[in-house]
């Protein structure tokens, strides 16, 4: 998942620039702090890279084959990497955060509203890896130290570090990544190679899918990353220039499916199971690579939390960060107790269908209408609620989940027409109800 919205390019000591989340978070990104779109992009394929990415990788795999998972994975980077250019464009004009401009083009209280319903994704994205987190920590209990325990205590175990690490401890948290991250990937390199010695690849295209439709298998990987699609000016705000939005847009969001779905791919077929810590397993990596992927993910939710905190927080601002995350910590967990994991392709279809809206009114309105203004001094000439474009976003989100649940379909692509809907609903009540108040 991403992180949001609040984040600013700082030194390390060894003079690596990193996106922590501590300033610029209502006003533009100074140009002094801008970096190149490479780098806004290997952080966006460094937030890709998670234990639900991976599952959803294999997860692919199993249900349409190797042969076809890749092309879905190629038609799904491509129609993020299209989607997602727009939105780091507006990041990089702009240099505002994500939340500055939905409050630009929603009113105050629009943005909170809006903002409420993405605190509930990222909660849900916090449950799903709370779940297997715990799950990677009671097979690798099991495979390292030989003794086993109760999933759901695992769950509460990582759940519990992951919130008390997120409260006190972020920016180490954030240290831990940069390290954590590429060992990581390192691994799961080392794992696909291992498998592929194992079964070669002319054995693994054999075999057949388990009945996944293709347009369902491409929307459920658009899924997996729409929220970094939306939120994509959070980073995109520290690209130097046009063209480094580019670059990071297509780089992040477009070369980070494709990086996490090819590492889970094979290995999911080749081993016949979906966990990481099982193919880790299977290939006798040592204990290394069980420390990696744990302090990994310890990353990525601790970043889910933080983002939840943020975002909530920013809805309800009389309240203060830590209650709130600690809040969305305890919803998070029994959400994962109850197990929220084992429906991720629907969860990731649903994220298709109610995250696109915001970026195609948004988007909208900025290249299509021209409104560009998006200085401070605007925000106060507008009202509580623009109508038209919340009404847009919110019934185009209705309407998308209602044709889903009655298997009503253009394409089959869920995600690119809910966000076509709400653009066309935007522009079509702009034009009924007058220009939108510049």
């Amino acid at each position: 998942m991403p992180e949001l919205a609040t984040g600013n390019a700082r030194q390390s000591g060894e003079g690596e620039e990193t996106l922590l989340p501590d300033a610029h978070t209502t006003e533009p990104v100074p140009e002094s702090e801008t970096v190149s779109g490479v780098q806004v992009g290997m952080v966006c394929i460094g937030i890709a890279i998670t234990l639900p990415a991976l599952y959803t990788g294999g997860a692919i795999a199993t249900g349409l084959g190797l042969g076809p998972g890749v092309l879905a994975m190629l038609l799904a980077a491509a129609l993020l990497s299209l989607m997602s250019v727009p939105s780091a464009l507006v990041g990089v004009r702009t240099r505002l955060t994500s939340y500055m401009i939905i409050e630009h083009v929603f009113g105050w209280l629009g943005a909170k509203i809006v903002n409420a319903c993405l605190a509930v994704t990222l909660l849900g994205w916090y449950a799903v890896t709370a779940e297997l987190f715990g799950r990677t920590l009671g097979i690798a209990a099991a495979e390292y130290l030989g003794f086993t325990l109760p999933e759901w205590l695992w769950i509460l175990v990582s759940s519990g570090l992951v919130t008390v690490t997120t409260i006190f401890g972020f920016k180490a948290l954030d240290r831990l990544a940069l390290v954590a991250v590429p060992l990581l990937v390192l691994f799961l390199c080392w794992v696909v190679l291992e498998a592929l010695g194992q079964r070669p690849l002319f054995e693994l295209l054999a075999i057949p899918g388990e009945g996944m439709g293709f347009t369902e298998g491409v929307s459920i990987l658009i899924g997996a990353m729409i929220v970094n699609v939306v939120l994509m000016p959070d980073l995109a705000r520290y690209a130097r220039r046009g063209r480094d939005a580019f670059v990071a847009a297509s780089l992040g969001n477009g070369g980070g499916i494709v990086v996490a779905t090819l590492l889970a791919m094979i290995p999911a077929l080749a081993f016949g199971v979906l966990d990481p810590m099982r193919h880790f397993a299977a290939v006798g990596a040592g204990f290394a690579a069980f420390l990696a992927l744990v302090f990994a993910t310890w990353t990525t939710n601790g970043v889910n939390l933080y983002s939840t905190g943020l975002v909530a927080g920013s809805a309800l601002r009389k309240l203060r960060y830590g209650p709130i995350t600690l809040a969305s910590s305890v919803v998070g967990t029994a959400l994962a107790l109850w197990g929220v994991a084992d429906r991720l392709t629907d969860f990731l279809i649903v994220l298709g269908l109610v995250v696109p809206p915001v970026a195609g009114v948004y988007l909208s309105r900025y290249f299509l209408l021209g409104q560009r203004d998006f200085a401070s001094a605007r925000l106060a000439q507008r009202p509580a609620i623009e109508v038209v474009p919340f009404a847009a976003c919110m019934t185009a989100g209705l309407l998308s989940l209602l044709a889903w649940t009655l298997g009503i379909s253009a394409t089959g692509i869920l995600p690119l027409e809910s966000l076509l809907l709400s653009a066309g609903l935007y522009l079509a009540g702009e034009r009924l109800f007058g220009a939108a108040r510049r």
